[in-house]
């Protein structure tokens, strides 16, 4: 289904119907291969900075914008080797997406199991399962496809 929705970004539009999200025209407009790319994964599409700027744009029209944030924050908190910066991380993305005070709160089921005492010992995948469920339920969902192609 998530890959039905992205390899719709390749369809060729002019350039004068292709606007940036502050309704100006953008100078550039989507290369087919890169839709390509993002339709074979996820990841793909999270990797290349031009798909996170659309895709946001997308989420932040369909009020799904922190799930993408917490999934982006958790494939970053998992490259992070030093244990004090781990640390740091792993409070943020509590205090920022799973706390019941959280600014950018995802809907995720376990969040209150999770506390800040297990915080002081973090590891590259403690937040595997929320984030896997943060995918399912908007980034990946069934209605996705449907309405991906507001991207351009």
């Amino acid at each position: 289904m998530f890959n039905r929705a992205v390899s719709r970004l390749s369809r060729k539009r002019p350039p004068s119907d292709i606007h940036d999200s502050d309704g100006s025209s953008s100078s550039s407009h989507q290369n087919p291969k890169s839709a390509d790319k993002w339709a074979a994964s996820l990841e793909n599409l999270l990797e290349d900075p031009e798909g996170v700027k659309r895709f946001r744009e997308f989420l932040k029209k369909e009020f799904s914008e922190e799930n993408v944030l917490f999934w982006l924050a958790c494939e970053d908190f998992k490259k992070t080797q030093d244990k004090k910066q781990m640390q740091e991380k792993a409070k943020e993305i509590y205090m920022t997406f799973l706390s019941s005070k959280a600014s950018s709160q995802v809907n995720v089921e376990g969040q209150s199991r999770l506390n800040e005492t297990i915080l002081e010992e973090p590891h590259p995948l403690m937040f595997q399962k929320l984030q896997d469920q943060a995918c399912s339920r908007s980034l990946c969902s069934p209605g996705l496809p449907f309405h991906f192609p507001d991207l351009h």
